[in-house]
């Protein structure tokens, strides 16, 4: 088993929104992948490049153990192996390496492979992302 990184595409969600000149660009990189991270969390450079707006913060912790302050950054869209979904993002230190989590995982409804190193859909699921909802009203 190990770490094992993907290709994403992201984006600034809120550039549908806003002015030509103020869209952030749309990034092209690799994510260290696992459901051992929550979030898409991405380095202060890549953040900036995507003008992402602070939220919040929130608290995280860390494979070391230690406590920290993170900022919320805003909400991306993603796309990994041809699935997308929007996220929050929280922001690393510059350098650092891109994490995509389970949620946006859980979203795409990709699962994780650690002995292949790759992402597989779900085998209920091949085609596309099937979602689970808890409906209190019949479709």
């Amino acid at each position: 088993m190990g770490v094992f990184s993907v290709p994403i595409r992201v984006s600034n969600w809120q550039n549908r929104f806003l002015p030509a000149g103020e869209h952030g660009e749309e990034i092209r990189c690799d994510a260290v992948a696992g459901s051992g991270a929550a979030q898409l969390a991405l380095p202060a450079d890549l953040v900036e490049r995507l003008r992402l707006v602070e939220l919040g913060t929130v608290q995280v912790t860390t494979a070391d153990g230690g406590r920290h302050d993170c900022r919320v950054v805003g909400i991306a869209e993603i796309e990994v192996q041809g699935r997308s979904c929007q996220v929050r993002v929280l922001e690393l230190p510059r350098g650092a390496q891109p994490l995509l989590g389970a949620v946006p995982l859980e979203e795409m409804d990709w699962h994780v492979a650690p002995l292949d190193r790759r992402l597989v859909p779900n085998p209920r699921s091949p085609d596309g992302p099937l979602l689970p909802l808890l409906a209190v009203a019949k479709f």
